[in-house]
């Protein structure tokens, strides 16, 4: 169905179930092309065989999504971070959601629950009962909230993954692009983010929906390309924490996984990926994308992810944290603890500029405010005990 005849129907179901879910198949991604790099899509990816969605919940696009029906599992879902939408409260649906545009173009665009009926194109919920394997989201639900999260539930978004593949995905490489996503933000950004699944195993649950061999996730730190006309700047994200390290630079990163248990996330260069996949451009462009710059680049995202490397486009020095610059911090952090109870609060309001301090300056400053910061937090901590303790 073409956007042109599908938007009054939209509309029309919008206003009289405003608590529907609603997903819509494009010839292309503009209805929702925010979630792209540019508003381009992923680029050299086989057409044949596969639909384009853009997944609608309570009347706001969440993502976008390539999905493959002789499979019956997502090639990719491409999304934001920060991006969330609505108020409720997230939950995950049981059953989860289908598409039925899939099984008919003249259905409704109200994503409904899956039911116990097989469908031809696209996998049901019941698939995945007694199968062994999880519903694996691509788009997470745990990398934004509310509206947004419940959104992600959705049996376009999912690729059966065992258990303890599944888990360790998320703590190798889910929760390592939050950290990088956060850190993104810190720096006024956004991350355009495409995860997706590749190398059919030749596995088929219930002999119906493709086992994949691969995930993947590519990841873009960069400005928006229309900042006056993005959904997704709302107002609605939160400032991130003083616990978020700030790195005022673009730059790309990518992960990818071999699906059984045993086997290592990998971290590469998004040109590496895209080689491996067999693939065209990810992003339309950026920094640390290219040959000549890709590996500067992804040392320096390796030093993000270690927690090495702070606002090296505002010191004028070195991007890397001093030697020994956690240990500080440590000491920092020990000082105002509950073993010095008098004064407490005046102690953790001084180790916390200090570290601040330590965290925006130069490599030779640090040095001298770590010396400096040591002396006078043990003082001021001797201080406090004697007079409570005369």
């Amino acid at each position: 169905m073409g956007r042109e005849s599908s938007a009054p129907l939209l509309l029309l179901v919008a206003l009289l179930c405003p608590g529907t879910v609603l997903g819509e198949l494009v010839r292309d991604f503009q209805t929702c092309g925010w979630f792209f790099r540019k508003g381009i899509p992923p680029q050299g990816f086989p057409s044949r065989g596969r639909v384009r969605i853009c997944q609608r919940y309570k009347n706001h696009y969440h993502f976008g999504t390539l999905y493959r029906t002789d499979l019956r599992i997502p090639v990719y879902s491409a999304y934001r971070y920060p991006c969330s939408m609505g108020q409720s409260e997230a939950y995950r649906p049981s059953p989860w959601f289908q598409e039925p545009q899939i099984d008919d173009q003249n259905a409704a665009p109200s994503m409904r629950s899956s039911s116990t009926e097989l469908s031809n194109r696209q996998a049901a919920d019941v698939d995945y009962q007694d199968s062994g394997y999880d519903r694996g989201h691509l788009y997470p639900f745990s990398l934004n909230d509310k509206e947004s999260a419940t959104a992600t539930c959705t049996l376009t978004n999912a690729v059966p993954e065992e258990h303890a593949a599944n888990v360790n995905w998320y703590q190798e490489a889910e929760s390592v692009v939050q950290k990088l996503a956060r850190i993104c933000h810190k720096s006024g950004r956004s991350t355009y983010l495409v995860t997706g699944a590749a190398n059919p195993t030749g596995t088929k649950m219930k002999n119906r929906v493709s086992v994949p061999g691969l995930v993947w996730t590519a990841l873009c730190c960069s400005y928006p390309h229309d900042q006056n006309n993005d959904p997704c700047l709302n107002g609605n994200a939160e400032a991130e924490g003083q616990d978020v390290l700030k790195y005022n630079r673009d730059f790309s990163f990518a992960f990818m996984k071999s699906m059984s248990p045993e086997k290592k996330v990998v971290h590469l260069p998004v040109r590496q990926l895209q080689n491996k996949l067999r693939v065209g451009k990810l992003f339309d462009s950026c920094r640390g994308t290219s040959e000549s710059d890709e590996m500067e680049i992804f040392k320096e995202v390796e030093g993000l992810i270690q927690g090495k490397i702070i606002n090296p486009a505002n010191t004028g020095g070195s991007p890397l944290r001093p030697l020994g610059y956690e240990a500080i911090v440590g000491i920092y952090r020990f000082a105002s603890s509950e073993f010095l109870d008098p004064g407490q609060a005046m102690v953790q309001v001084v180790t916390s500029g200090l570290i601040e301090v330590a965290g925006a300056s130069s490599p030779v400053f640090r040095g001298l405010v770590t010396v400096v910061g040591i002396l006078a937090v043990n003082a001021l901590g001797a201080l406090l005990n004697n007079a409570a303790h005369p």
